[in-house]
Parts: C-alpha cells; sequence; structure tokens
C-alpha cells in the first residue's frame, strides 16, 4: 500500500488506520513501538518493555488520531532512509506482525 507523509511541525506524519495498528497489536492502552531501521527500511513492531534485546532500538509513542495512529518520523530519520516527503510516497507492507515501511 503506498501512502503520503503529512507535514507536522518539524517532522512528518505517518497514518496508520485502526485496521493496520491491530494487526501489529496497537490499542488505546499499549501504543508505543520500536523502530528498527535496517538497509533504508524502518520496522514497526509494538515495544517489548521486558525484553532486554531492545538496546538501541528506537521508540515511539502514536498520537491518537481520528481512529488511528500517528506516527511521527524526523527529518533526519527521512534522511537516512533517503524519502523527500514532499515529493516520495512511502510504500507500507505487513510481516510478521511488523509493519514494514520503505520508499515507495
Amino acid at each position: 500500500m503506498k501512502k503520503a507523509l503529512q507535514a507536522n511541525g518539524n517532522s512528518w506524519q505517518l497514518y496508520i488506520n485502526k485496521p493496520l495498528a491491530d494487526i501489529i497489536g496497537i490499542t488505546s492502552k499499549n501504543y508505543v513501538v520500536s523502530l528498527i531501521i535496517r538497509e533504508k527500511i524502518i520496522s514497526v513492531k509494538l515495544h517489548n518493555i521486558a525484553n532486554k534485546t531492545n538496546i538501541g532500538v528506537l521508540t515511539k509513542k502514536l498520537i491518537k488520531r481520528g481512529s488511528g495512529y500517528g506516527l511521527n518520523i524526523s527529518k533526519p530519520l527521512l534522511a537516512v532512509l533517503d524519502i523527500n516527503p514532499e515529493v516520495d510516497v512511502v510504500d507500507i507492507d505487513i510481516y510478521e506482525n511488523m509493519l514494514v515501511i520503505k520508499k515507495g
């Protein structure tokens, strides 16, 4: 699925609708995610606070937006991923309870 990012202050936001949030286990009480960045791809999964192997993994709180959630992605992170949010779209897939985001 291809999606455009929306400007949100000094960052850009990806809207995650409720069905996608449900697949990766996001709820109104559990909305902290881990971002794993490899080879210009972001993998987003529900953060497991008890898992001590999460050292070095970026954690983010999602922002409630309508019936879904917003994931703020900073400009430096977009630069690492080689995404220009003013002209590029991102491609979103689901793989093993993770949301996989890459340049579309």
